[in-house]
């Protein structure tokens, strides 16, 4: 979701005071060993190319107000949270210095289409490590398909209540609308994220840092 400071209110300087120590706390904690190395690297910046291009895919419900498919669950399960925020924060940049985003909405942006979906997908993520069977296709299920799926519809339904509560130029059949897109978006969302985690685990495991193919796979 890309939103403008001109729907935002005064709620975008809160934003900023809460998503960069977020941002902060994942470039600490984030595993630089493996990220340094040329392999993770190249592929965390060409899946942020891959997802900027796909941002750019939106559906414009009004100025300064659009919807696009998301890929945080992607990032999520292939980078865990941490590289996650820092690879959301760079395809955010790219937007904004090439679109219509402003600056003064960066930071809600990042909460909105960063930190929540990534926290929801990461949530979901271990729940299924500690409560469900090691299987390969309850993996793909759960932690892939249906926390993207999840990802999506929370973040449009917090999205639209924070719309709905600040005073701005954007009627109530507007944001009718811009709720009910998130639905029929869900869709594409958890299909794409299940099918390309699903091919990566096949082809390239290691690619993954949440699947463990000694627990998913071997001496089954």
């Amino acid at each position: 979701m890309d939103l403008n400071s001109l729907h935002l209110g005064d709620t975008w300087i809160w934003a900023h005071c809460i998503y960069w120590p977020i941002i902060l706390l994942a470039i600490f904690r984030a595993p630089w060993s493996i990220l340094l190395q040329n392999d993770s690297s190249n592929i965390l910046f060409a899946s942020c190319v891959v997802l900027y291009f796909m941002w750019l895919l939106s559906v414009h419900i009004e100025d300064g107000l659009s919807i696009h498919l998301l890929g945080s669950t992607i990032l999520t399960l292939m980078f865990r949270w941490q590289v996650a925020l820092m690879g959301n924060a760079l395809v955010l940049l790219g937007i904004t210095l090439t679109t219509a985003a402003d600056f003064q909405a960066f930071a809600m942006n990042g909460l909105i289409t960063g930190v929540l979906p990534v926290a929801i997908s990461f949530v979901i993520w271990r729940l299924n490590e500690w409560y469900l069977p090691a299987n390969y296709f309850v993996y793909i299920f759960v932690a892939a398909f249906l926390s993207a799926a999840l990802s999506m519809l929370t973040t449009g339904y917090v999205s639209y209540k924070l719309l709905s509560l600040i005073d701005n130029q954007l009627t109530s059949e507007m944001l009718d609308q811009y709720l009910m897109i998130f639905i029929p978006i869900m869709y594409p969302e958890a299909f794409l994220t299940g099918a390309v985690i699903s091919i990566f685990v096949i082809y390239k495991p290691e690619w993954i840092a949440t699947f463990d193919d000694r627990r998913y796979l071997h001496n089954k």
